[in-house]
């Protein structure tokens, strides 16, 4: 879901307009934003909590070149989700009531089952921690392409 579509399912539940769910949306995101930047916390009861966390001064190496590089202290933004956010996304709490009108839509969908993958004790047994001949195969060619492609490099440098 995007922001536009964040804005329609806002003016659908509030029975509003869309422009008007836009301004509603844009106005809650950027009072986090706002509130984040100025060091203080956002906390939603049930969503989540907003943050600001700084992340100390560092020496970090360029993986092209090997430099060291400096790279400066910073607040970055945290999300940390609430309990009521994890247990509706973990599928442990049923979603609230909605109005008649959406319950309706809803409940005509069917919502997609989560079901384990069915896996025979043979190849469970067999597989446990070890590489198949084809994961082997796999890894053994890709080794051998790159020798190819090295013995390939060196020898038009030398040209």
């Amino acid at each position: 879901m995007n922001k536009s579509e964040l804005a329609a399912a806002v003016a659908e539940r509030t029975e509003s307009t869309p422009t008007e769910a836009r301004r509603q949306v844009d106005a809650v995101l950027d009072s986090i934003v706002e509130s984040v930047s100025a060091g203080e916390r956002v906390s939603l009861l049930g969503f989540g909590t907003f943050t600001g966390a700084e992340r100390p001064a560092r020496t970090a190496r360029n993986p092209r070149t090997g430099d060291t590089i400096d790279v400066p202290a910073a607040v970055v933004p945290r999300f940390r989700a609430g309990s009521g956010f994890k247990a509706r996304v973990s599928g442990s709490e049923p979603a609230p009531a909605r109005s008649s009108a959406s319950a309706a839509s809803t409940s005509t969908s069917a919502a997609p089952s989560k079901s384990s993958k069915p896996s025979s004790s043979k190849s469970s047994k067999s597989s446990k921690g070890k590489k198949s001949d084809k994961d082997k195969g796999s890894k053994n060619s890709t080794k051998d392409s790159t020798k190819k492609s090295k013995k390939k490099n060196k020898k038009s440098k030398k040209k």
